[in-house]
């Protein structure tokens, strides 16, 4: 069974992970024999001959308003103009893509990613180059994947997840290739129980074991790079066993025992307490940020209204545990019980229809 982590895949790329499961393509990754077809080459000819020309206008601004009958608003066309006229002015649609893409709304990637019969000719130019490098990221995603699928025993996996992070290969794609192939051999087991067939050895329940070791050591290299607060609240969101979910509460956010070791193996106690490893200010916007995200996607329509309640509940749970235990041991009349419910408040009993918390970026 999945864990709320892998449904929401990482929670630093909530977004962008969602963004890829809005595409239509297969990532199935259960022989290293199956791998599919590599995206189709660039037609370099064809993207000549698109290469926009420099206007001063938006292309399809009329009287300072949108465009009538689009699904782009005021604000997305200026930036779909600004990205054209980069593409005008540098000549070189992957740096300029890759450099812009990253700042862009999710709501308007998504848009984008669907824009490809628009009847505006600078929006179908946007959208094709810009799908054209994000199935080429989705393609290099399933390689790495199947790279690691191959790599056989444990030790050498484990050495080559460690190269692909270093490489930044442990990506939104990747994880969102990741993610598709769980599935998948999740829904696998199911059928063959369903079936009476049997879900031990080599089949599908070996490969759910691996794709879950992958999972679970890809997240950990991801962990190394990320701000404490967001790797902590990452950790949760996969931690299925409560007890050990309190223990992380408890590890990372309450203040420890100050102690050094000498080197002979015994331990001095120190005066004081050491300040908790991840400051409670840093947890409260890992979540809020999170829950801002997953709304984002889904008002960008890119999940459906389920999901993200599922997802948005995972992180109140979350929220709810914690308070318990910084309560605990900070004391309930603690400042910093009041900073850690203050911070979440907006976030979970938003006062306006306008909060970011519902209506997402």
């Amino acid at each position: 069974m999945m864990t709320i982590g892998q449904k929401l895949a990482l929670s630093i790329v909530a977004v962008e992970a969602a963004i890829c499961a809005a595409f239509s393509v297969d990532f199935s990754c259960r022989k290293s024999h199956q791998m599919l077809q590599t995206a189709p080459n660039v037609n370099l000819a064809a993207t000549a001959a698109l290469r926009p020309k420099r206007r001063n206008t938006l292309l399809f601004m009329v009287d300072d308003s949108p465009a009538i009958d689009s699904v782009f608003s005021y604000e997305e066309q200026k930036l779909i103009e600004e990205l054209y006229a980069k593409v005008a002015d540098d000549g070189d649609i992957k740096k300029v893509l890759e450099e812009t893409l990253p700042s862009l709304p999710p709501s308007l990637v998504i848009k984008l990613r669907q824009a490809g019969e628009d009847p505006h000719e600078m929006i179908r130019f946007v959208a094709s180059q810009m799908n054209e490098m994000l199935d080429a990221q989705l393609e290099e995603a399933k390689m790495t994947l199947q790279e690691l699928l191959d790599a056989g025993e444990i030790r050498k996996l484990d050495a080559v997840i460690g190269k692909s992070a270093r490489t930044g290969k442990l990506n939104v794609p990747f994880f969102n290739v990741l993610n598709f192939n769980l599935k998948d051999a999740s829904a696998e087991v199911a059928s063959n129980i369903e079936k009476d067939l049997p879900t031990d050895g080599e089949g599908a329940a070996s490969r759910l074991q691996i794709l879950q070791h992958i999972y679970t050591r890809c997240q950990e290299e991801v962990e190394k790079s990320i701000p404490p607060g967001l790797a902590l609240l990452n950790r949760l969101l996969r931690q299925p066993q409560q007890p050990i979910r309190l223990n992380l509460y408890d590890h990372y956010l309450t203040p420890q025992s100050n102690k050094i070791s000498t080197p002979d193996g015994k331990e001095i106690e120190l005066q004081g307490q050491a300040a908790p490893m991840v400051p409670l200010e840093e947890f409260v916007s890992a979540i809020a940020n999170t829950v801002e995200q997953i709304r984002t996607v889904e008002n960008a329509g890119a999940t459906d209204r389920t999901s993200a309640a599922n997802m948005v509940e995972s992180c109140r749970q979350i929220a709810k545990e914690a308070r318990v235990v910084i309560g605990e041991s900070f004391g309930v009349e603690s400042e910093e019980l009041n900073i850690f419910q203050e911070g979440l408040q907006p976030v979970f009993r938003p006062t306006t229809a306008e909060s970011p918390y519902i209506k997402g970026q």
